[in-house]
């Protein structure tokens, strides 16, 4: 034992750390608050500081006491404000945006008026039924994605049957588009007009849908119109809602704020980072020109740094936001002003380049937060799509490429299917390069079954319509 003793060494390890200074990790943290959280945040930051205070807001009794003339017109103001208010908006060309409050409201009912719209419509208790449980088998934003062979398997029923159902109930429903399989069809479902703009609107969406968004000569030219008459088609268009469910399950409703306004003017989009409390916050002079000494001293300068700290990381966060808004209405104008039809491959580092960021930030900028916008309050990770390349050297939204596939398969003589493979080929031939096991990804998204799967639904409605004739 007297031959073993501890050994006390010292050594060097060369190593690379990633240390945030604490100014940037508070600047990070705002950036990925949401508007909530923020004003939480805010509030706790002026309980605990004492140089941070909020400029007091003007009333409008005190504006009147400042001279008689401004008096008058402030009451002509009080008395006319209303009217004045609708003329000044109505004249800026903006579109009106949905109320949140009253867009909440009708979310937390329309679940349960569907279930009421159906109770009242004369059908069998068997259709009833389905129906139910078709409502409830609805996704947040109104469409509908299931199997209907899982459903049939669920119900006792058949697909032919569940089909029927949807089609001439459940799509029969308010609001209109309501059970649509896809954004064409919701669209299709809500033009009941008969005006020529609506019926430019079927021929548009029916027969030139991968064409909506090509120059005015171009659609003029395929639809044989005026210019004008396409100008009230794009203009009935913009008022289909391709969100018909906003928020179908109202126990997942949550009450959000927008971070970034879209506004639709004349032939631009505006971008409007909206104001909010920490607009009003500032560091106090109360202080100015008072000695602090020891301890006291520290802590001033401290509240100092991190006040200072805060109002920059407050301003960043605002310019970072209208930078990404400005270019996301700039790269997905048409998605703005046409729904999911028009959106176009965008990812993050897309608009990392653009604004001069790293990737991360704008994750850190658009991750559950929301935007207003003239297709109601949707979620910022909407204007972002993958994109697959075409023979041109351009690219193509995956949303795009999904609804060709879909269109393909619908198409298809019945009892004689087509294979992924053959779809692949097809869509190659269209310039779009695609490999056989993405078909294989969409057509299972879309809820549409194999080949072989098809082949035998097809040969089983083939059978059942010959053996209706030979007993007819």
């Amino acid at each position: 034992m007297a031959g073993l003793h501890a050994q006390t060494k010292l050594t060097q390890k060369l190593g690379q750390r990633l240390a945030l200074a604490p100014q940037l990790t508070q600047s990070l943290k705002i950036l990925a608050m949401n508007s909530l959280e923020l004003d939480a945040y805010l509030e706790e930051c002026l309980e605990s500081n004492p140089l941070l205070e909020q400029e007091p807001e003007i009333s409008m009794p005190e504006a009147a006491e400042s001279g008689g003339e401004d008096a008058e017109s402030n009451e002509d103001w009080r008395e006319q404000g209303d009217d004045r208010w609708e003329e000044m908006y109505s004249s800026s060309g903006r579109s009106a945006l949905p109320d949140q409050d009253t867009q909440i409201e009708e979310e937390l009912s329309l679940s349960a008026s569907l279930h009421e719209q159906i109770d009242r419509e004369p059908m069998s208790d068997q259709e009833r039924a389905l129906a139910h449980v078709l409502i409830d088998s609805l996704e947040d934003d109104g469409y509908f994605r299931s199997d209907p062979h899982e459903i049939a398997a669920t119900t006792d029923s058949s697909a032919e049957a569940v089909i029927t159902v949807l089609e001439a109930v459940i799509q029969e429903l308010e609001p209109a588009g309501i059970g649509a399989r896809d954004l064409v069809e919701c669209l299709l479902l809500q033009l009941n007009d008969t005006d020529g703009a609506s019926k430019l609107v079927r021929r548009m969406l029916l027969h030139f849908s991968d064409a909506l968004f090509e120059p005015d000569d171009v659609l003029v030219g395929l639809l044989d119109c005026s210019f004008d008459e396409l100008d009230q088609a794009r203009a009935r268009m913009r008022r289909l809602d391709p969100f018909p469910g906003h928020g179908l399950r109202g126990d997942n409703n949550i009450y959000v704020r927008p971070e970034i306004i879209f506004r639709r003017s004349n032939r631009d989009i505006e971008v409007e980072v909206p104001a909010s409390a920490h607009r009003s916050l500032r560091i106090s002079n109360q202080w100015d020109g008072h000695q602090w000494a020891g301890s006291d001293s520290d802590f001033m300068d401290n509240a100092m740094q991190e006040a200072t700290w805060l109002l920059d990381a407050l301003d960043q966060r605002s310019e970072t936001l209208m930078k990404v808004g400005i270019c996301l209405a700039k790269r997905q104008r048409a998605f703005l002003e046409h729904g999911a039809l028009g959106l176009k491959p965008l990812t993050l580092q897309d608009v990392a380049e653009e604004v001069g960021v790293h990737e991360s930030t704008i994750s850190r900028v658009t991750n559950g937060k929301y935007a207003e916008t003239p297709l109601g309050l949707i979620e910022m990770k909407r204007f972002f799509s993958a994109g697959l390349p075409t023979r041109g050297g351009g690219t193509i939204s995956v949303y795009r490429v999904q609804q060709r596939v879909k269109a393909v398969i619908e198409s298809e003589p019945v009892g004689n299917p087509i294979s992924d493979q053959a779809i692949a080929d097809r869509l190659k031939a269209e310039g779009i390069e695609v490999a056989r096991r993405t078909v294989a990804k969409y057509r299972e998204q879309a809820g549409l079954p194999t080949s072989s799967q098809r082949r035998r639904n097809g040969r089983a409605r083939i059978a059942r319509n010959e053996k209706g004739r030979t007993s007819a």
